[in-house]
């Protein structure tokens, strides 16, 4: 009688066959299946094979021959001073007039602190007036539309202007929901979809 009818043995079966370390229902399939038998005696033929090949080993200069034909990376001051093409030089010389650029840039700040702030702070306090102006500029081009009257009377009770913000906010609400509920996928499948 099979008790294994389906179940054959695996590869970790048969390296515990050849280590004599099979289980014993393990060993019991296999006096039953003469499939996992024929497995295992082809599985020992293998081993058997390799067991018989001829080991090599590498030669005593093998490893000294490897590390010769390993290139190991420059150094910084070797890669620099490295010959190179005229490209590459102006790049070079482009990249090092920028540091000294920057170098004496942040030296001239240090010995000249006084004046560096008075030019910044004359810089904001004309960016703050030309915001400042812009803003007036934008508000009177709003006023003098021959809609903002109407606009103005019709928020102007302190009633409306709470039902028409209560108003806003529920429909930016209803807006996102239903946003939600468009971008989430379905938790079952839809009938009738086909993809």
């Amino acid at each position: 009688m099979t008790r294994w009818p389906i179940n054959h043995l695996t590869a970790d079966d048969l390296d515990a066959f050849h280590t004599a370390s099979l289980s014993v229902t393990a060993r019991e399939h296999l006096e039953e299946c003469e499939e996992c038998r024929n497995m295992a005696r082809l599985d020992h033929a293998v081993l058997n094979a390799l067991a018989s090949l001829p080991s090599f080993a590498p030669a005593p200069t093998f490893a000294h021959r490897v590390m010769a034909r390993v290139r190991r990376p420059e150094s910084a001051i070797a890669r620099l001073l490295a010959p190179r093409s005229p490209a590459a030089w102006r790049k070079l010389a482009v990249a090092a007039s920028i540091v000294v650029s920057l170098g004496a840039s942040v030296l001239w700040s240090l010995f000249n602190r006084d004046l560096l702030l008075s030019w910044i702070h004359t810089s904001a306090a004309e960016t703050g007036r030309t915001i400042w102006l812009g803003v007036r500029v934008v508000a009177t081009n709003v006023t003098a539309q021959p809609w903002y009257a109407p606009l103005r009377d019709f928020v102007s009770p302190p009633g409306r202007l709470v039902a028409l913000v209560s108003g806003s906010l529920i429909m930016y609400g209803v807006a996102l929901a239903a946003l939600r509920r468009l971008l989430t996928p379905p938790s079952r499948p839809v009938p009738h979809a086909h993809g």
